[in-house]
């Protein structure tokens, strides 16, 4: 399995709700996209009419045509997807057969993929939260990083109560492979319970290559008020330059730095480097109020 597929069930329905729910709570669950209006005065006995009376509808109305529909044609008996409800909570989905039409006008269903799904809730990777969350980033979306690929056949698996998926284990501790998302997850949350700062939250940064740092945080200790900022950089070899960040302290913060190297930390008191003995140290006793979006990935290393 070479990707796993961010869905989102949104067709142009004014009951979305009812639509989700059709989907994931019924006896037979769906996956589900829209474009009914081509069963007009018509009906499809498979995937293949129903796709190209699509096309054919949205060239004739000028009308964009959404790349879920091909993802739905390459869809295969066991492959996963992710999906998430109106109540925020994500739902790990395996298909159990191919794309199938089927209609229903008030929902605006056109074809479904027929599915076993299972709540996973609201703690997932960063990185597939951020795949729901990614402006312009349209109905569906493949999701080609192997870890999140070896996550979902786990947790499919976990939920289900199967082997329905063997799954490869990654090499390494824990912070050698956890994904960037949920690696600056842990470090957060270490500086904000070890080290009693709180996170401003419109300072997190949304991947943007203009922003140096994760986010911004401030001390909670009202006698000793203090700002920093902190960066953080995965993997086995990269290095960061401390130096990069020296604009921060001028400003009065505390720059706190993860990564494999760290070049130039003695130049500044300022500089803050997070060990990994001090961040195992820190999970080990505290993992269990961590979110399961980070403790999980134990079970994917040897």
């Amino acid at each position: 399995m070479e990707y796993v597929t961010r869905i989102n069930l949104k067709t142009s329905t004014n009951y979305r709700k009812e639509l989700i729910e059709y989907c994931l709570l019924s006896k037979q669950q769906n996956l589900a996209i829209g474009w009914s209006c081509v069963y007009k005065n018509r009906d499809f006995s498979n995937f293949e009419d129903y796709y190209y009376a699509v096309k054919e509808y949205a060239h004739n109305n000028s009308k964009r045509l959404n790349h879920v529909l091909n993802i739905l044609w390459y869809i295969n008996k066991n492959d996963l997807f992710w999906t998430r409800d109106l109540d925020g909570n994500y739902w790990i989905c395996k298909a159990t057969d191919k794309a199938i039409p089927k209609c229903n006008e008030k929902l605006d269903i056109g074809a479904v993929i027929p599915v076993k799904a299972y709540n996973v809730g609201m703690q997932v990777p960063g990185k597939i939260k951020a795949s729901f969350n990614r402006p312009r980033g349209g109905t569906a979306e493949k999701i080609s990083d192997s870890s999140i690929v070896e996550y979902s056949k786990y947790i499919y698996n976990k939920l289900s109560k199967t082997d329905c998926y063997s799954y490869k284990k990654n090499n390494g501790t824990l912070f050698d492979n956890l994904p960037d998302f949920d690696l600056e997850e842990l470090i957060i949350s270490y500086l904000q319970i070890k080290n009693n700062y709180y996170v401003l939250s419109n300072s997190i940064a949304n991947k943007s290559t203009t922003i140096k740092v994760e986010c911004e945080l401030i001390s909670r200790d009202k006698n000793n008020p203090q700002k920093a900022v902190v960066q953080v950089k995965g993997g086995k070899s990269t290095t960061i330059n401390a130096l990069d960040y020296k604009s921060y302290v001028e400003n009065g913060y505390f720059v706190y730095l993860f990564a494999p190297h760290i070049e130039n930390l003695d130049k500044s008191n300022y500089f803050v480097q997070i060990t990994k003995d001090e961040l195992l140290s820190f999970y080990n006793e505290y993992k269990a109020i961590l979110p399961k979006s980070i403790t999980e990935w134990e079970n994917l290393f040897d």
